[in-house]
Order: structure tokens, then C-alpha cells, then sequence
């Protein structure tokens, strides 16, 4: 035998090593066989198999431990046999056992048999490992030129060109013309695309395909700029780069000609269309590249690109500024930690617990944190000297304003591409935010980036703006003083996007539950009626009963709740907050279901009246006679009639309460002017009636009528003078204070005047809608939010308070006249004798 090298298992340790795993797989297969004799009849052929297989490698074991023993007794075997002997036997007795179903033991038996290097063999195969890996990295740098990210990145461009280039359905000939594109040089005149010999002179040159050039222009890979006596420059897009980009990487994906690309083309949308000619015109066009394409590729830069861009921007910068200086190494103080400035509200680095100097959101004078503050001990600095001669000039130029791709989004809104068609790029919109996992698309398309970023912002201002927003002090504060319960949190959520009414049996949330139809949930009476005394809730009164909405404070508590729950500043309370009633509120909530009411509500049909009436504050004079004031509505009046007839005397408000009436002049209308409204559509004139714009007053106006009429006709788009031609007067321009006169006194009811019906003026919610191009809404626009609504108080002299005026007599009807007297008849002879027609009805009517 040789000698032993240093550190590995001796002779002696492999034979007992082998021993002993031979006489584990022996106790393994003995444990094998006693299942055997133990088992029932049902399981006794599977117990063995594994009897068998366990024996075969306890048979192998003593095997190697046998030949382990006989080459240990040779004199001119190797070591390296009695370990190879030892590791065999290890092996079949793990296996034995595991067949056996017996604790693994022999695997502890391993380390024996491995040799463990030293600290200078570790050492020397790590230097061993790097220096070839050094060695095969400068070998595909050189091969290559880039290195080894640019390398992955080329790789997975060739990937992407495999499975695009095929799907364009190009020839060689595409590849050329977007070539003399990206030269700069490829331009349009008079109809022909040709290649100018020198960049700058278009005219002459080599021509272009003309059919290919189209429909690369037509598919979107090139467009056109204009250039000096009306030539079209053509450039490629950048989706027309990067399909030139992976027609290189991948050639074989381009076919051999015209007619197969246009075949491959025809096969691929043959399946999309069912008319001939449908067919034939897509295949004739060419398609966009596939979605995502353009986002997935990405240029590798070579080392080369990389060091050029390195020396331009180290000589771009200066050493006052930080900036690169050859020879010196540029000192940069160790951050410590960072903090958040007062000012800009961001995140800055800190040095000693001092922020670092920053550029400020505001100006010195302004008082901006970040202008004034200074690592450490503040050193004084000369005063700023004027700059070399040979300082770049692009230095001092201000920086160009960004692209319109280049512009932020909103956090978790992102642009996608939609289908687009041969004229129009259509985009959408999907957030990541409103459904949590996924990317929910928001409703609308657009074809202007543009008016797809404002609608973006609309979105994210009004859904995920207050829940970024970083509550302050004060608002915590505030949080902390209403500790609500998850149960009173949901009656606000109820309260806001649902019904919440009160009923005699109590209060119901109604349809509450999104998923699913007509779902309702009762509340717990002492919940909301504690909302309530809080001033969280305010009852609304309507036909239908009680409604329970929602107070500014509520809604203002249920928002700042929600923006301190999600910023993990406060979580809900594990039982109902008892809140402090307000002073007008402390005496309780009047239950419907005890018949008590709030003061001005109305009693329903079915209550009985009071026994005596309420007293006439004006006792001096006497008190008018009771006139009704509501008829009740034939089947035979007019349309109009049943349309507009008031309400019964139960449903109309209490005549205390109403504000005092805001007297406008009336407009009379002219004769000529009544012709126009009679001449409006039936549908339009009592939508006209209704809004009070068949007879509006326009206020005062810097603007004169000429000027309004010159905007109205070539500034407001299609779908404004559309519905402004439908009414008598326009649609848009009249606001709620400028409408006219109710419908029921300009029939002459006044004692049913819809004003006097509602016990109130019809208020405006001081806002619009901002709308772009084709009509879609895109912002809201608030009007005057600290100002005085705007209301539509009818501008009939009529009382809209106190007794209503008597109703008009009805209209009698005229007698209808007497039929004119028969003339008299000529003598007829006697025998044709003749009938004399008898006077009825009908013929009253028709005379």
C-alpha cells in the first residue's frame, strides 16, 4: 500500500467503517424479514418485496466489506480501493434501511470517509475558481465587446426576436427603407420616398419602394416631419426602431419576398374575418408589432459606449460642484442617517444629525429649511468666482423641459395600450390600487396621452390622494377624540354609499351588500341614534320617510378614520364609543317607531289629523276661508296637465320655515317669442317647463350677446350645440339663478307653485364638470366654494309663504251655439219624397 496523504481517512478507519455498514444493512433486512412473520395474510406479499430488497443490499454491503478485508491484506493495493470498498457499503446499508423502514443510521457514517481540506487547499481552489472565471469573462468581453449584464440583456433580445420578427410579416426590402430612415436622409416629395445622397439636400437621390414605404408610415413604424418646400422627412418611431433592432438580431424570421409575407400575413387573419375582401385588405396591411414588445427590449451598451459616457460626463462636471477631477479623489461626507425635511416634506441625508444642504421648494425669503442648512459645523465659503473660459457653454443652458412621455404619473395608475386603428393610437388606464392584487382597468379610452394623464390624476386625487396624504398633528388629535367602533364605521360607510332609513319597525340598511341583489341589514337602534346626537348623522325628510345621511363632520371623522387605519396611525375600537350629544341634539332622537316626530315634519295620510287647528298668528284680521288646493287629476286632461299636477295636501311642506323670497324681475315674453316656444318639440318644452328656460332673465354680462353667439357657435364643441338647439333659448348657457318661472304659474295655478310646494328654492351645488374634446367627463370643477349658492326662486310675484291665494275659478264653457236654420226647401214633386236631417249633437259640435 502507498502512504496516506495528510488529512485523509486511514486504512484501518475504512475497514471498520465497512464493517459496520455492513452489519446495519444486515440488522435492516433481519427487521425486514420478523414484518413478515408478524403480518396478517392481507399485506403479506408487499412486506415481501420488502424483505427481498432490503436482503439484496444487505448482500451487496457484506459484499464491499468483504473485498475490503481481502485488498487490506494485499500488500500492492491502492487506498484508494479500501475507500471505495467503504463508500459502496455505506451506500447499500442507507439504502437498506430506508427500504426496511428503519431509522437511518448508517449516513452518519459519511464524514468518516471525506476528506477535509485545509485552510491553504481551500484558499487555493477559490483562487483557482476566480482565475477562471476571470479568464472566460475577458474572453467574451473580447468576443463581445460588453459585459456580462449587456451580454443577458442581447440574449433576451434574440429570445424576443425569435417569436416577433416572424409575426411582422417583412422582407428584406422593410429592413432597407427603415435603414435609410434611421440614416437621417429617407424623405417624401411629390408622391416618391427617396434616399438623399447628402443629409440636408433633399432632392435627387436613390429611389425608395414607394408601396413599402406606405405601409410602414400606414402601420405606425415611420412618421414624418416637415421639412423646406413642403418635403416630408421620414424617421422611424420608436416602435419602428426596435423592430428594426430585432429584424437584425433575427433575419431568418424575414421572408424571401412580397408574395410570402403577404401569404403568411393571409393565413394569420384569414381566421379573424369572414368576408373575402375584409380578408385580403388585412393582409395587406401590416401589423403593429406585438403588445409589449417595445417595453421588453432594451439596447445593451459596450464597454466602449460605456467609457465614452463616462470621460463626456466626468468632463461635463466641475470640481466646485462635486464633480470629477483628475488626480484628486472627490471627498464625500459618510451618511449617517436620514431625516425629513419641514419644508419639502422628503427624505434627506443627515450628517451628525444635521440635514445636508438641498435644493429647497421655496425661496430664501421664504424661510426654506433647506436654503439655510449645512452639515455639521457650517464653514465659510468664498464667494462664487466667475468660471473658466473654456467652461461648456450647455452648462448655463437651462435644462429642456421634459417629454409628454416623460411626464409622472400618478403612484399605482399606469398607461396601456389599447387595439388601435389605421388613423388612431387608442390608450387606457388600469390601477393597481383599487383592487388590491390586481390591476383593475378604470372606465374610458383615450387617444391623447395627455387627456389620459389629467384623467389619471382626477382619479388618483379623488380615490387614493387623501390616504397618501401623511395625516398631521392636528388630525391625529382629532382622530384620537372620536374612538369609533368597527360597527359605528360601517353605519357611517351605510350612511354615505347606501340607504339608511328609519322605519316603524327601526332603522334598515338597505341594498348594502355590493355582490349581490336587495340585501338588507337592520342596525341597532342605540348606534345610529348615538351617531346622531354626535352630529355625525343628519335626518333627511322626503316622500318616502326618513332618510339618515352622512354630516360635513361625519364624512370629514369617516375619511380622517380611514386615511389613520390605513397609515397605521389608529385602529378601531373594540366596543362602541359613547360620544357626547350636541347641546340642540341632547334631548333625544324621536323615534318614529313611538310616533314622535321632528319639529316641520309632516304626518303620514293615515295619522289623524290634530283636534284643533293650529292658532292664526294675525288676529286683527280675519282668517281667509280653507280653498283647496289640490284637484284631483282626470284621465281626460292634457298631458301637460297630468304631468305637472302638485302633490297631495299631505306631502307638501309646512308653510313655516321658508326663507324670505328673493325678488327678480320677470320677463314677458313677446309675442314673436312665443311663437319660438311654441314651436320647440313636445319632449323639449316640458323639459323646458321644468328647468324654468322658457322664459330665463340673463344677468349681467362684461361679454356682449354678439360675442357669446360668435363663441357659442365656433368654440363650444358639436355635442353643446347640439342639445343647445333642441330648446327655445339654449341649454347651457343659463345657470340656476337666471331660470324664469315655474310651470305651474305660467298656467296660472300661483297656489301651486312649485316653490311653495318644496317650502324652498332649488340650490345649486356650486359645480361643473370639465369635459375634454368628445364630451367625456375628465375633472370637476368647484364654483365659488366659499361663496353664496346659486337658487332659482320663481320669479312670480305670487306668495311663496304663508296662506296660498285662492285657485282661479274654472273656466266656463261658452254655450254652444244654435244650429243655423235649415233653408227652405224646394217644392219637390210628390213622388220622391225627401228626409229632413234632425238636429244632434254632433252636428252642433262640428257647426
Amino acid at each position: 500500500m502507498d502512504e496516506t496523504a495528510p488529512e485523509e481517512p486511514t486504512p484501518q478507519t475504512c475497514l471498520r467503517v465497512a464493517r459496520e455498514a455492513a452489519a446495519l444493512a444486515v440488522a435492516a433486512a433481519d427487521e425486514a424479514m420478523n414484518a413478515v412473520c408478524r403480518s396478517r395474510s392481507g399485506n403479506t406479499a408487499r412486506l415481501e418485496e420488502v424483505m427481498h430488497a432490503a436482503h439484496r443490499e444487505a448482500t451487496e454491503a457484506e459484499g464491499h466489506a468483504a473485498r475490503a478485508e481481502q485488498w487490506a491484506a494485499d500488500p500492492e493495493m491502492r487506498d484508494s480501493a479500501l475507500r471505495h470498498c467503504a463508500r459502496g457499503a455505506v451506500d447499500h446499508a442507507v439504502r437498506a434501511q430506508e427500504t426496511a423502514g428503519v431509522e437511518v443510521t448508517a449516513a452518519v457514517l459519511r464524514p468518516a470517509l471525506e476528506r477535509r481540506l485545509t485552510a491553504q487547499e481551500y484558499a487555493e481552489l477559490e483562487s483557482e475558481r476566480r482565475r477562471a472565471e476571470a479568464e472566460q469573462e475577458a474572453a467574451e468581453r473580447a468576443a463581445t465587446g460588453m459585459d456580462s449584464d449587456n451580454r443577458h440583456l442581447a440574449r433576451m433580445n434574440a429570445y424576443l426576436a425569435e417569436s416577433a420578427v416572424p409575426m411582422l410579416g417583412w422582407t428584406v426590402g422593410h429592413v432597407r427603407v427603415l435603414e435609410a430612415a434611421e440614416s437621417g436622409r429617407l424623405y417624401w416629395r411629390d408622391g416618391q420616398a427617396r434616399q438623399a445622397a447628402v443629409h440636408g439636400v433633399w432632392s435627387g437621390g436613390r429611389r425608395v419602394h414607394r408601396e413599402r414605404t406606405q405601409d410602414l408610415r400606414t402601420a405606425g413604424f415611420l412618421t414624418a416631419v416637415a421639412g423646406p418646400d413642403g418635403v416630408e422627412v421620414l424617421v422611424p418611431t420608436p416602435m419602428g426602431q426596435v423592430a428594426l433592432e430585432l429584424a437584425r438580431l433575427h433575419p431568418a424570421g424575414l421572408y424571401d419576398s412580397d408574395t410570402a409575407a403577404y401569404e403568411a400575413r393571409y393565413a394569420r387573419v384569414a381566421k379573424q374575418y369572414k368576408r373575402m375582401d375584409d380578408k385580403k385588405a388585412a393582409a395587406r396591411r401590416l401589423p403593429a408589432l406585438e403588445y409589449g414588445a417595445v417595453g421588453r427590449y432594451r439596447r445593451p451598451v459596450t464597454l466602449a459606449e460605456q467609457e465614452a459616457r463616462a470621460e463626456r460626463e466626468a468632463a461635463e462636471q466641475w470640481e466646485d460642484e462635486g464633480g470629477y477631477c483628475p488626480g484628486v479623489p472627490t471627498p464625500a461626507p459618510a451618511v449617517e442617517d436620514t431625516a425629513r425635511c419641514p419644508c419639502c416634506g422628503l427624505h434627506k441625508a443627515t450628517v451628525a444629525g444635521v440635514l445636508t444642504p438641498h435644493k429647497p421648494t421655496r425661496t430664501a425669503d421664504e424661510d426654506c429649511p433647506g436654503s439655510g442648512l449645512r452639515p455639521g459645523a457650517e464653514t465659510p465659503r468664498p464667494a462664487a468666482e466667475p468660471r473658466a473660459k473654456d467652461a461648456p457653454a450647455a452648462a448655463a443652458e437651462p435644462a429642456p423641459a421634459p417629454g409628454a412621455d416623460e411626464l409622472p404619473w400618478p403612484p399605482g395608475v399606469r398607461l396601456v395600450s389599447l387595439m388601435s386603428t389605421r388613423y388612431r393610437d387608442w390608450w387606457g388606464l388600469e390601477c393597481g390600487r383599487c383592487v388590491p392584487g390586481v390591476s383593475a382597468p378604470l372606465p374610458g379610452k383615450w387617444d391623447d396621452k395627455g387627456d389620459a394623464r389629467i384623467a389619471a390624476y382626477a382619479h388618483y386625487d379623488e380615490a387614493h390622494r387623501p390616504a397618501d396624504d401623511v395625516l398631521t398633528e392636528q388630525e391625529i388629535a382629532e382622530v384620537e377624540r372620536w374612538p369609533l367602533s368597527d360597527a359605528q364605521r360601517t353605519v357611517l360607510h351605510w350612511a354615505e354609499h347606501f340607504e339608511l332609513r328609519e322605519y316603524d319597525d327601526g332603522f334598515w340598511a338597505l341594498d348594502c351588500v355590493p355582490d349581490r341583489w336587495d340585501v338588507n341589514k337592520r342596525v341597532a337602534r342605540a348606534r345610529v341614534t348615538g351617531l346622531w346626537a354626535a352630529g355625525l348623522l343628519d335626518v333627511h325628510l322626503d316622500s318616502s320617510g326618513r332618510r339618515l345621511a352622512p354630516s360635513q363632520t361625519g364624512r370629514r371623522v369617516a375619511r380622517m378614520l380611514w386615511r389613520a387605519e390605513r397609515q397605521g396611525v389608529a385602529e378601531p375600537a373594540a366596543k362602541d364609543a359613547k360620544l357626547a350629544p350636541l347641546p340642540k341634539r341632547s334631548n333625544g332622537y324621536p323615534l318614529q317607531s313611538e310616533g314622535r316626530r321632528f319639529k316641520g315634519e309632516e304626518r303620514p295620510a293615515a295619522a289623524p289629523a290634530p283636534a284643533q287647528p293650529a292658532p292664526v298668528p294675525a288676529a286683527a284680521e280675519p282668517t281667509p276661508p280653507a280653498v283647496a288646493t289640490v284637484a284631483a287629476v282626470r284621465a281626460d286632461q292634457p298631458l301637460l296637465r297630468r304631468l305637472f299636477a302638485p302633490r297631495a295636501a299631505c306631502e307638501q311642506r309646512p308653510q313655516h320655515g321658508v326663507h324670505t323670497v328673493i325678488r327678480r324681475p320677470q320677463r314677458t315674453l313677446t309675442p314673436e317669442e312665443r311663437e319660438v316656444v311654441r314651436g320647440t318639440a313636445l319632449l323639449n318644452l316640458q323639459g323646458a317647463l321644468i328647468m324654468g328656460i322658457t322664459d330665463p332673465v340673463p344677468n349681467a354680462s362684461p361679454m356682449p350677446e354678439e360675442a357669446g353667439a360668435w363663441v357659442r357657435e365656433h368654440v363650444w364643441p358639436a355635442h353643446f350645440q347640439a342639445i343647445e338647439r333642441k330648446y327655445p333659448w339654449g341649454f347651457h348657457r343659463w345657470s340656476m339663478c337666471e331660470r324664469g318661472t315655474c310651470w305651474n304659474c305660467l298656467s296660472g295655478r300661483c297656489d301651486i307653485c312649485v316653490h311653495r310646494q318644496k317650502g324652498g328654492p332649488d340650490v345649486d351645488g356650486n359645480w361643473d364638470s370639465v369635459t375634454n374634446h368628445q364630451g367625456r367627463t375628465v375633472a370637476r370643477l368647484i364654483l365659488r366654494p366659499d361663496g353664496e349658492p346659486c337658487v332659482w326662486w320663481c320669479r312670480c310675484a305670487c306668495p311663496k309663504d304663508g296662506p296660498a291665494p285662492a285657485r282661479p275659478a274654472a273656466k266656463v264653457k261658452p254655450a254652444p251655439a244654435a244650429p243655423p236654420a235649415a233653408p227652405a226647401l224646394a217644392p219637390v214633386p210628390a213622388a220622391t219624397p225627401v228626409r229632413t236631417p234632425e238636429a244632434g249633437a254632433l252636428q252642433a259640435a262640428l257647426w
